[in-house]
């Protein structure tokens, strides 16, 4: 048995933490309930204004490339930039101090090396603490980036003990250096008092004053993908009920799956399409600042992932996603029917997967774009046999812990059938056919979602909801499991749609190579590497649910190397037409 959870005693450290109420003066966002983000750039602060004054009596700015530079632009600009000597009011500079470091300073700051940091350009050169030096410049003499340089600064011990020697160059307008560099030596600051509150030298609104104005105008580029909570990166649109099917499935289930830009500028149904892959590839088709400062209150509220109107309604409870009645329960699903159904679905698409045409065979004159389309439709259809192979190590892993070591027996071996739907009449017999249209259209059934695979794990999740019996870890590892489904059912819809355009009849396609299963002995070698899988991820599994990781691993690197080998034959045996017979039906 697990044992539950212990009461953690949590002992705030800083005067805000204590301040478990409405502090007389203090505006609501000084409570740390109400923040949304406290890092780079913030909502409530930006981070970087911290380490602008980690050098008593210095502040700087972490200076990025510039994109577009004008012309007669100062070259070079790029680093941690010092914009000016603040020494007269830094508590760690205190005029009357006999601390010889802090004596050092004061005379540098009022003497000669003042008079040179107050004419032109200076940057950090080089950070040195201990025997650690680190360098602001790349190995082709290029400077670094001030935003990398600010995560080096992060980097340094605060206190006494480690001071920090930093060496500053000025850099002329052809961003040449011509001067002696200046060599400064403290210890880096403490940001944070004793008390837990922020060090006298920051000055009213400097943690904020890098922050745009107003928030909605930080909310267009906010370093992206970066607001967890209220800014939505990619998104589902919202799903039209009133032109569901009787079954209650969305009639148009690609363009309910699809994920889309949430910032996208064109709101119409023609702006319905998939995200690209990158920030840089989305932005030409987003909304700029002036818009987002206008219509904020306009972008669409996201729930569960999703676009929704006017009005949310929750999803139906559906009766098959109800917890077990106990552990017994849900121990005896995952050995008889969750594990064997992910290692079943695994054979039937690595047969499908070897029945896809070689990329570089296909008639490129005819068909010029069939080349580029194969590379997809095979990755795709080769990750999702991997996903479920993952599937399937976290179900024994959700066995072995729900079980014990001592209990625990692996599960590797798969389903003689399939289920799609939550009537137990709605199997069908496990098969081996290569990737026609009827077996697409099947894997995109199997995959659906709200289909009974899909939430073939619900149960699961929804007894793991008793974080007092159930570790965490594997409420995770369901919840996972459970909607990697959605993934799956989008890969092989785009397959769909991409192979769809090729001809087929009587089960010739350009796309494909017809395989039939092998009863002739001739993939022997395979199935004795396939095999070899199977045994090696027993003993990985058996290992790991003991705490042998080095035996495990030792276990994961054959089942890779059989693994690679089990591929190169399926390809071979798949260019002469012959499939492998993963089952005993199909076999001689």
């Amino acid at each position: 048995m697990t044992e539950p959870y212990k009461k953690l005693e949590v002992a705030p450290r800083n005067l805000t933490a204590r301040a478990a109420y409405r502090a007389a003066g203090n505006p609501a966002n000084t409570r740390l309930d109400s923040g949304v983000g406290n890092c780079f750039p913030g909502l409530e602060m930006d981070v970087r204004d911290l380490d602008r004054r980690f050098f008593p009596g210095l502040v700087f700015n972490a200076v990025r490339v510039p994109l577009n530079p004008a012309p007669d632009a100062p070259k070079r600009t790029e680093g941690f930039h010092l914009v000016f000597v603040d020494y007269m009011y830094d508590p760690m500079l205190p005029a009357n101090s006999d601390v010889a470091w802090v004596r050092k300073l004061l005379a540098d700051y009022t003497g000669e090396v003042a008079d040179r940091l107050a004419e032109g350009r200076w940057f950090i050169s080089s950070i040195m603490q201990g025997e650690k030096k680190i360098s602001a410049y790349k190995r082709n003499g290029e400077p670094i980036d001030g935003m990398t340089v600010w995560r080096f600064v992060r980097s340094l011990e605060p206190g006494e003990k480690s001071p920090v020697t930093i060496a500053l160059e000025r850099r002329e307008h052809d961003g040449e250096v011509k001067e002696d560099l200046i060599y400064l030596q403290a210890p880096r600051r403490q940001y944070r008092t004793q008390d837990g509150v922020f060090d006298g030298a920051y000055q009213p609104g400097e943690l904020t004053q890098s922050l745009c104005n107003p928030w909605s105008h930080d909310f267009r580029d906010c370093g992206c993908h970066y607001w967890p909570s209220n800014h939505p990166d990619v998104v589902m649109a919202e799903v039209d009920e009133t032109e569901a099917l009787p079954t209650g499935q969305t009639a148009d289930p690609m363009a309910a799956e699809t994920y889309l830009d949430w910032l996208r500028n064109d709101r119409g149904p023609a702006g319905d399409v998939a995200a690209r892959n990158t920030v840089e590839e989305n932005r030409p088709y987003q909304i700029d600042h002036y818009q987002v400062n206008q219509m904020w209150g306009e972008l669409p509220i996201v729930v569960e992932g999703r676009e929704t109107g006017t009005f949310y309604e929750a999803a139906p409870d559906q009766s098959f996603v109800g917890p077990y009645p106990d552990r017994k329960a849900m121990i005896d699903a995952l050995g008889a029917k969750l594990a064997p159904l992910e290692l079943v679905l695994t054979m039937q698409y690595l047969y499908a997967y070897f029945s896809l045409a070689d990329p570089e065979q296909v008639d490129h004159a005819r068909w010029p774009a069939l080349k580029d389309d194969l590379i997809f439709a095979r990755r795709a259809i080769l990750g999702v046999s991997i996903g479920e192979m993952t599937h399937l190590r976290w179900a024994n892993q959700m066995l072995w812990t729900l079980q014990g070591p001592d209990v625990y027996e692996p599960v590797i071996t798969p389903a003689q059938s399939i289920r799609t739907g939550p009537d137990p009449s709605q199997n069908y017999p496990r098969t081996l056919s290569p990737l026609t249209p009827d077996t697409l259209d099947r894997f995109i059934e199997i995959e659906r979602p709200e289909g009974f695979i899909d939430r073939a794990y619900a149960r699961c999740v929804a007894t793991m909801l008793d974080r007092k019996e159930y570790p965490a870890h594997l409420y995770e590892l369901a919840v996972r499991i459970d909607t990697d489904g959605d993934e799956h059912f989008l890969r092989f819809s785009h397959m769909k749609q991409i192979l769809s355009k090729y001809p087929f009849k009587d089960g010739v396609a350009p796309y494909l190579r017809p395989l039939t299963p092998d009863t002739e002995g001739k993939a022997d070698a395979a199935m004795a590497n396939f095999h070899k899988v199977e045994a090696g991820l027993k003993a990985a599994y058996t290992a790991e649910a003991k705490g042998d990781m080095a035996a495990a691993q030792a276990s994961i690197a054959k089942v890779r190397s059989a693994m690679e080998d089990f591929r190169e034959e399926g390809e071979a045996l798949a260019a002469e037409g012959i499939g492998i017979p993963f089952w005993p039906e199909h076999q001689a």
